[in-house]
C-alpha cells in the first residue's frame, strides 16, 4: 500500500491473523510506502515444509530478505501481537536497519525458565507431531467461518473478523476453512530466557512506540513494566480498547501515533 519512495515499512500480524490485520490503518496513514505481510502458514503464504516449524526467531530472516528485495537499507516496522514480537527481535538483531518500531499490545514474549529446557522441548515435539497430521475445523457456510474468530480465544467484533476472514477463510469440496497452518498452534522448540530477550531489546537503537490496550492480551500495563527499561527510549501509550484495537476503533488514533512517530 501507498507509494514507492515514501516512508518504508514492513507490518506484521499477529498469530493466526494475516496481512489484512492493517486493513482500516494503513488507509489513515500519508506519505508511506507498507509492506503488510502474511507471515509465514497465514493468509495466502505458503506453509512450511514438514521439516520446518513455527518459531519467532525465523521469521526474522524472512523479513530482512523482503526487506533486501525491496532494496530498503533503512526501513520502519509495525507489529501486532505476536508480530510485534518478531519485529522487536529484528530491531535487535540489525539494529542498525530499524529507524522506527511501533509495536501494537505485543512486547515481551513468554520468558523461559532455564530449568524446564528438557520439559519445553517435549512438549513442542509432541504438539509438532500431532498438529502436522492435524485438519483444519470446517464450517457450513462463509459466516460461520467468521463468527469463530468473534467468539474465538482472543475475541473479535464481527467487523474485525469478516476483515480477517476475506484474506484468511478458504474453501474446499469439505466446506469453509481457515488456512493457518494447523502448526502454528504448537509451543516453540526454542524458548529464550530473560537475560536472552533482554538482550535483544537492549540492542535496539529505533525509535518506539509501544501501544497498549487497556483490556490487553498480554497482561497489564504493571506487569510489562518491569521490562520498559530495557528499551530507555521507548514511548508506551495505552489506549481504551482491546487486543485488537487497530483492527477496530482505535484506528484513527493509532494512526495519528504513528505519523507522528514517522515525522
Amino acid at each position: 500500500m501507498g507509494r514507492p519512495g515514501f516512508t518504508p515499512i514492513i507490518a506484521l500480524h499477529g498469530w493466526l491473523d494475516n496481512a489484512a490485520s492493517f486493513d482500516h490503518l494503513i488507509p489513515l496513514m500519508n506519505n508511506v510506502h507498507v509492506i503488510a505481510l502474511d507471515m509465514m502458514g497465514h493468509g495466502k503464504s505458503s506453509h512450511r515444509s514438514a521439516d520446518s516449524f513455527y518459531e519467532p526467531w525465523i521469521d526474522v530472516g524472512d523479513v530482512i530478505s523482503v526487506a533486501d528485495q525491496m532494496l530498503w537499507d533503512e526501513f520502519t516496522l509495525l507489529g501486532h501481537s505476536r508480530g510485534a514480537i518478531i519485529s522487536a527481535f529484528v530491531a535487535g538483531t540489525f539494529p542498525e536497519r530499524i529507524k522506527n518500531l511501533f509495536l501494537i499490545d505485543g512486547y515481551v514474549p513468554y520468558l523461559h525458565s532455564t530449568k524446564k529446557s528438557g520439559d519445553h522441548l517435549k512438549r513442542a515435539i509432541k504438539e509438532n507431531r500431532r498438529f502436522s497430521v492435524a485438519s483444519p475445523t470446517y464450517f457450513r457456510d462463509f459466516e460461520r467461518a467468521v463468527h469463530a474468530r468473534v467468539e474465538g480465544f482472543v475475541p473479535l467484533t464481527y467487523q474485525a473478523a469478516l476483515t480477517l476472514a476475506k484474506r484468511g477463510v478458504f474453501e474446499d469440496a469439505n466446506g469453509f476453512f481457515w488456512g493457518n497452518d494447523q502448526r502454528l498452534k504448537a509451543s516453540n522448540h526454542i524458548k529464550f530466557s530473560e537475560e536472552q530477550i533482554r538482550n535483544f531489546y537492549e540492542n535496539i537503537i529505533a525509535n518506539v512506540i509501544l501501544i497498549l490496550a487497556e483490556n490487553s492480551a498480554i497482561g497489564t500495563a504493571e506487569s510489562q513494566e518491569k521490562f520498559f527499561d530495557w528499551i530507555p527510549q521507548m514511548q508506551v501509550k495505552k489506549l481504551p480498547g482491546s487486543h485488537h484495537l487497530h483492527l477496530e476503533d482505535k484506528s484513527k488514533d493509532i494512526a495519528l501515533l504513528l505519523q507522528t512517530l514517522l515525522n
